[in-house]
């Protein structure tokens, strides 16, 4: 079963991929996060999903893919 913090960062790849429609690459700017946002956000880095750079996170090809396939995890 994933914690929380997975399936928070789960939820923001999937977030990311349906903004701009599946396209990989494509920066968004971070709000203020709250503890468990933040956590997810550097979970998913961690794993390759997204890349964070200067306040801005962006979906990676692997991200992309984990979220057209959600079986993946």
């Amino acid at each position: 079963m994933p914690s929380e913090t997975e399936s928070l960062a789960v939820q923001l790849v999937r977030a990311l991929y349906d903004a701009p429609d599946g396209r990989r690459m494509q920066w968004h700017k971070i709000e203020q996060l709250d503890v468990a946002t933040g956590d997810a956000v550097e979970f998913a880095a961690a794993r390759g999903w997204v890349q964070v750079e200067g306040g801005h996170v962006a979906l990676t090809e692997a991200g992309r893919l984990l979220a057209k396939d959600p079986g993946r995890i």
